[in-house]
């Protein structure tokens, strides 16, 4: 058999998802009730018999290491997993193409046969050994993996066009035009691991920014043997909060084309040690997912509901994300919303962080976002990690409430309109906010 050795690409911003990515790399970005985003990647490696990894990873390494010392440390004579930084603290990695270049004497003491490059910020179900396969079989330098996609989408992948043996004889990334094509690639790449080092020592002597997808590949059509993988399966983009938010809420469905219950394709994530949920005296639930410790006593519909979330009396949850340790008080409703994380330690007393008898999301004209229209115009409202809602507050369609907001950044205010934002205190002055807090001010 073939040594092959994954890649993935775990350094992305992923700032199109706005507040959740604030203190979290976008693979870590929660998912489907118990999982990241990275656990389908990470599942999908070891489900098709890849034992070696390399997870290159930049942007809040805390977040990623903490999350892969919980959920994937596994016996090193089963798989191998490791974590790739930059070689020095002033260095970074400028691109996917510059990371792999920048680790590769990791790869070069591996020395396996084919690399496998993946995106570590993609849901899907995939077999990598088809792809290796088909590699094989069509003797390959570089296959890459590709799905259909809709027409007004294009302008988001990069599009192939292939001949009648899957050749690829066109590339364009991200066209701005119209293109014959919506055979887009996945950004899944097989490589002989010989033509990897060559292309990325040229990439690098070039003189122009590495790129895999605007200078690389390119290059790479008619003089080496470059195929594509036709995936037909189960691929979700989750980039932005739209696309995010409409794959999670696939899930709900009865039959889910991601069916997180086929043990034949098991995903692997955190094991927690939390009770069973319960549904309280007045708790009703419908068309959702209830995950472990979680307490209801009012009504939930079409929802997800992470692990550890209190739900009380006479409140109501509809189209909506609810992530760890969130309690939504007595009697408020709560439509399309996605509400971030916020600590168990934060709430112990029993006092919710969404006040009671609030109404969030679900009403007014839905007007985008003030400071996002272009992210957040779908009548998705977003409250942020560690923040709070006072009570008797009604907050519009495609709001935010940033991170760490507190009952008294509300300033006696308790009608929020549609596309405005709440704000905490210390975001008044630049001056003293971290980059990773000043994305979310402006």
């Amino acid at each position: 058999m073939a040594k092959v050795m994954a890649m993935v690409l775990a350094g992305g911003e992923g700032r199109r998802l706005l507040t959740l990515t604030h203190r979290r790399a976008k693979p870590v970005v929660l998912y489907g009730g118990q999982y990241r985003i990275i656990d389908f990647v990470l599942s999908n490696v070891i489900n098709s018999g890849i034992r070696d990894v390399g997870i290159l990873m930049q942007h809040e390494p805390d977040s990623m290491l903490k999350h892969l010392g919980f959920a994937w440390t596994m016996d090193r004579n089963y798989m191998r997993i490791d974590n790739l930084f930059p070689h020095s603290a002033r260095d970074t990695y400028l691109s996917p193409a510059d990371a792999v270049f920048k680790r590769l004497d990791y790869l070069l003491v591996k020395n396996p046969d084919y690399v496998l490059i993946v995106p570590g910020d993609y849901v899907s179900l995939i077999d990598y050994q088809k792809v290796i396969q088909f590699h094989e079989e069509k003797q390959a330098d570089l296959t890459i993996a590709g799905t259909e996609v809709a027409p007004h989408h294009t302008h988001r992948f990069g599009m192939m066009v292939t001949n009648d043996n899957d050749e690829v004889t066109d590339y364009v990334e991200k066209p701005k035009q119209e293109v014959p094509t919506n055979f887009a690639s996945m950004g899944i790449y097989v490589f002989n691991l010989d033509v990897l080092v060559r292309r990325l020592v040229e990439e690098s002597q070039s003189g122009q920014e590495m790129s895999f997808t605007y200078n690389m590949l390119p290059r790479m059509l008619g003089q080496d043997r470059v195929f594509a993988y036709p995936f037909k399966g189960y691929w979700r983009d989750v980039g932005t909060v739209d696309t995010y938010f409409e794959a999670n809420m696939e899930l709900i469905s009865i039959l889910p084309e991601l069916n997180l219950y086929d043990v034949r394709h098991p995903i692997r994530s955190r094991v927690r040690f939390e009770p069973p949920a319960k549904i309280c005296e007045y708790g009703s639930v419908k068309n959702s997912i209830i995950t472990q410790g979680c307490i209801i006593d009012g009504h939930v519909e079409r929802s997800i509901i992470f692990p550890h979330v209190r739900i009380d009396k006479g409140a109501e949850i509809y189209d909506s994300l609810i992530m760890p340790n969130n309690h939504i008080g007595e009697n408020s409703i709560v439509r399309r919303s996605i509400m971030d994380t916020v600590s168990r330690a934060a709430h112990i007393d029993g006092h919710p962080n969404i006040g009671r008898n609030c109404v969030i999301g679900g009403t007014g004209s839905a007007e985008p976002n003030k400071d996002f229209p272009d992210h957040l115009y779908t009548s998705i409202t977003m409250t942020g990690m560690e923040s709070e809602v006072p009570d008797n507050t009604t907050i519009g369609r495609n709001c935010i409430v940033y991170p760490d907001v507190k009952n008294a950044d509300f300033k006696n205010v308790r009608n929020i309109p549609d596309g405005q934002c709440v704000k905490p205190g210390y975001q008044q002055s630049d001056s003293v906010l971290s980059p990773a807090v000043r994305q979310f001010s402006k």
